[in-house]
């Protein structure tokens, strides 16, 4: 089995990209910080590695690990927003009573953008703004806050580690409102429902069609893809 020293270790990127500092003995407890905050940081190469699917696989299921989450539903996850693919940015539409809304230059118009393998939405990235001084803030896997940042665009670990951030509180959410009559597949289902959209949508799951799939496509395909990982 790999150390964490070795899961850990950074690859080259064209942006700044947070990290895990890990102590020399492995006993430290890991912080995530911009490398931008870091003294004497130094922009990198415009070209990174492409990472193997086995390779961000692993990387996700130490992350998984860590947090104390099923492996099996960080996978789900990431194969059902990127098909475990690290360089997807995606738009997301404005619409209006059900179409698109367009710019004056006759564009669809865009009001926020989802990145890299766990498909993070631009609304997570850390800005300093009073109104919205809890976004982009989540926590490590020790409990200590680390901010999203922009690297989360191009750096597919800093995109991992926010991703799977973001889906925590989601899936404790779910284990303390499904009580312990509900199954692991009931957890993920409702955490997947709110983190593919807000807090408020983690029951959509709930509306099933006849065959009792869920009604919403990206639910139902999460469902298919968590029953096929191990």
């Amino acid at each position: 089995m790999k150390s964490l020293a070795y899961i850990f270790r950074d690859l080259v990127h064209h942006h700044a990209h947070a990290q895990k500092s890990v102590g020399a003995d492995d006993g430290e407890q890991a912080h995530y910080l911009p490398l931008s905050e870091q003294a004497g940081n130094q922009q990198a190469p415009a070209q990174a590695a492409v990472p193997s699917r086995e390779d961000v696989l692993n990387y996700l299921g130490h992350l998984a690990d860590d947090y104390h989450l099923p492996r099996k539903l960080v996978y789900a996850v990431a194969d059902t927003e990127s098909s475990v693919n690290p360089n997807i940015p995606h738009p997301n539409y404005a619409k209006k009573n059900g179409k698109f809304v367009y710019e004056e230059n006759g564009n669809k118009k865009i009001v926020s953008w989802d990145y890299g393998l766990m498909q993070v939405n631009s609304s997570n990235i850390f800005h300093v703004d009073a109104r919205r001084r809890d976004r982009g803030l989540v926590k490590d896997a020790h409990g200590h806050p680390f901010k999203i940042a922009e690297d989360v665009k191009t750096d597919w670990r800093a995109n991992a580690r926010a991703g799977v951030a973001l889906l925590v509180p989601a899936y404790r959410l779910a284990e303390l409102e499904q009580g312990p009559g509900a199954t692991a597949e009931d957890h993920a289902q409702q955490a997947y429902s709110q983190y593919n959209g807000t807090e408020n949508t983690r029951d959509r799951y709930l509306k099933q069609r006849r065959d009792g799939m869920p009604q919403n496509d990206a639910d139902r395909n999460f469902l298919e893809k968590y029953q096929r990982h191990r």
